[in-house]
């Protein structure tokens, strides 16, 4: 995996995300160059990825002002791609809600300037309103299969556009980037924590899609990248409306995982260890590792019966291939699939994010294929 601050995973991965969603080496590198050598403290971390997206934005309002509509919503996303980032790994405060309402700005400035802008909706839940944005499928006369895309651990449907942006469009199916619990606005905006049971959402989402007249009720799939891994299978488990489901990242016990983070004190977690209270909605990290055991799919992969793939890296450092290993043979499917990238037919890191294209073209295929 290429590191770009040596000694430090976390921050590595951080950029790596980045680059994956669109972010731009040299523009990265111009920020961050003074802290490689520093190893950058939280405060000039956040700083550094802020003032990224927001010279970004400055480009962009001048882009608009000469009448170049669509390169600026290109530098519109890219900020958000570099607000979004510093977030990450910046712990609930001030500063995070900063850049995280950079982020929603930017890109409902990026939406304005899409010649092809997705549809954002709010979806009806247990959980109150679930919000996403609908990519719409490109040369389908009536109703079109559609994709849902979930969230990992710690990133936003914002985000997952930049990742996923039109390649299931373009294959004749709709996209669904969507924040749930434990995600984006649900857990930013309005507190509300991750839950085992994504069946739960998982269902909310699909009488939504149900109720459309330009979808495909009997067309659904379901994708998750890194923890959504878990989300995806286990809400295809238990929602048979799904008719197809990827994992992005191969999950088998996120109990376990964190266990082992926690006792070790591990330095391969993709966020520093404030993230999983939060997430889980606990006060403290004994009580969020106790948690999150019930996020094991053990029980639940029996009853996934749909077509399921798995792709995974072979040396991922955050989630060992063992688990998807264990996820594939466990699932109740006929037609099953797990793709292991070895980092040189495609990324070897976690969610193949050192080289994610080819794990990005595949996954959209075995969609169009499947629906």
């Amino acid at each position: 995996m290429f590191k770009y601050f040596p000694t430090n995973y976390m921050l590595s991965s951080a950029v790596l995300l980045s680059i994956t969603a669109g972010g731009q080496l040299g523009q990265i590198d111009r920020q961050l160059a003074p802290l490689r050598e520093a190893e950058a403290d939280p405060e000039a971390w956040t700083k550094a990825w802020d003032e990224a997206g927001t010279l970004q934005v400055e480009f962009a309002e001048r882009d608009l002002s000469l009448g170049y509509g669509r390169s600026a919503s290109e530098r519109f996303l890219r900020a958000v791609n570099y607000y979004l980032t510093g977030e990450r790994q910046t712990a609930p405060g001030p500063a995070k809600s900063n850049s995280y309402q950079l982020a929603l700005e930017a890109f409902g400035k990026a939406v304005e300037n899409m010649p092809r802008p997705p549809e954002r909706v709010e979806i009806d839940s247990p959980d109150g309103i679930l919000p996403g944005w609908l990519i719409p499928a490109r040369g389908v006369q009536g109703r079109a299969p559609v994709v849902i895309f979930y969230n990992g651990f710690d990133v936003t449907k914002e985000l997952l556009y930049c990742i996923i942006r039109e390649e299931f469009a373009d294959r004749g199916v709709s996209c669904l980037v969507v924040d749930a619990p434990g995600t984006g606005e649900p857990l930013r905006l309005r507190g509300v924590a991750s839950r085992p049971d994504y069946e739960v959402p998982t269902t909310a989402i699909v009488d939504y899609l149900t109720t459309r007249s330009d979808i495909d009720p009997a067309r659904i799939g379901l994708l998750g990248i890194s923890l959504g891994g878990y989300y995806a299978p286990r809400g295809a488990a238990f929602e048979h409306r799904i008719k197809a489901c990827a994992a992005w990242g191969g999950v088998w016990d996120y109990g376990e995982l964190w266990q082992h983070r926690w006792e070790t004190r591990s330095k391969t977690t993709p966020v520093p260890f404030w993230q999983l209270p939060w997430v889980m909605g606990t006060e403290t990290m004994e009580q969020a590792v106790e948690r999150v055991k019930a996020f094991a799919l053990a029980e639940a992969l029996p009853h996934l019966t749909q077509p399921f793939l798995i792709v995974h890296g072979a040396d991922d450092s955050m989630i060992p291939l063992s688990h998807a290993e264990k996820a594939i043979e466990a699932a109740g499917s006929s037609d099953k699939q797990l793709v292991v990238y070895d980092g040189v037919d495609g990324g070897a890191e976690h969610c193949c994010m050192d080289d994610s294209d080819p794990a990005r073209q595949l996954i959209a295929d075995w969609f169009a294929q499947r629906l």
